[in-house]
This record gives C-alpha cells, structure tokens and sequence, in this order.
C-alpha cells in the first residue's frame, strides 16, 4: 500500500519537474548573448558596418521581430568610457504590450550581462530595446554608445534577417533627433527559448 503513494508523488514531482514539451534540455536557460551574436553576425565589417561609439542623443533604440517562443531574460550594454551612471533599459513587446522597464549601470570595459524580469515572446512579436542615459548627464559626450554604422555613412537598409531574428528599424532621439535608421545600436538581449 505505501508503495502506490510513492509512486504517484514520483510522478508527480516527475511531471512537474519536466513541464518543457520539447525534451530538449539545452534550451531551458536563457542564453545571454542570443541577440549580441545575431547583432555581431549581420552587422559585420565584412557586411560594410563600421562598430563605433558615437551617436550622442540621449535614446538609442531599435525594434526586431522574434520567431521564436520564449522570454526575453537579460539586457546587455556597455557604458561608454565617458560614462559612469545608469540608464532606464526598456524593453517591450509591442504585440502583447507587455514591457519591462529598469534603471541599470553597466561596465565600461566589457558588454555586461543583467537579468530583467522576463518579458514573453510569441513567434511573430515584435520588441523595441531602448537605452536612456538618466538625467543629470553633465556632458553631451557621455550620451554615446556603441553602434554599428553603415560604411559608407548611408541608413541601414532594414529589414535584415539573421537567425530567428528580423532587425526592422532603429532610432535615436532625446536633446536632438529622431534620427531613423542611422545606425544598429548595440543593446544585447538574452532570450529562452520555450
């Protein structure tokens, strides 16, 4: 008689513990650098982008479409070496309008990595990432970050496919601007795949 209790509490801790349908366990944790190489893939030097740190208006931002279930896990950026404070990093799915919103502070040394309150994503969504430096910036240099810039100095030809991945459009604004598809702002998304 114990032994069907156990049973039923193995399988049930058995079921709840494997609640992914794909029985893939490779793609249950967020992979941090999942747009960041789909961002170093399209926008090559090889493909005629230039990787520089310019652009100083206060928003960068640009919108994707995803095909792919999942969330989005983590937002990656790198502060300038003009810049030691933080940014409001907004990232929303503009087909649930589902969005988070948080103030971080990144190195300035390398891309860093920070977990966000996950945002879904259904296969077909699209998101917009911006990056707004705080106010009480002191100097119009420290509203820089690090872009991939058409050579020679013509508007990104979106749409731009790479992976599961659609790049539609960027733009930049804030104390000047908006300036539409000037360039690919390098702002990292981490997604898991569901």
């Amino acid at each position: 008689m114990k032994t069907l209790p156990t049973l039923i509490l193995c399988i049930t801790a058995f079921t709840i513990l494997s609640c992914d349908n794909d029985n893939d366990p490779t793609n249950n944790v967020c992979d941090s650098t999942y747009v960041s190489t789909l961002i170093t893939t399209a926008f090559t030097t090889a493909n005629g982008y230039d990787d520089v740190t310019t652009m100083d208006l206060e928003t960068h931002e640009y919108t994707i479409q995803i095909n792919a279930n999942g969330e989005i896990c983590t937002v990656g950026y790198q502060n300038p070496t003009t810049y030691t404070g933080g940014y409001t990093m907004e990232v929303t799915n503009t087909t649930t309008s589902v969005t988070y919103t948080g103030i971080h502070t990144f190195s300035q040394t390398t891309l860093d990595y920070q977990s966000i309150t996950p945002v879904p994503v259904s296969s077909g969504d699209i998101i917009t990432v911006k990056r707004t430096i705080l106010p009480g910036y002191t100097v119009l240099n420290q509203t820089v970050g690090r872009i991939l810039r058409k050579n020679p100095f013509t508007t990104v030809p979106y749409p731009i496919t790479q992976g599961n991945v659609v790049f539609l459009s960027s733009n930049f604004h804030g104390a000047g601007g908006p300036v539409p598809n000037y360039a690919q702002p390098y702002i990292a998304l981490g997604f898991k795949v569901i």
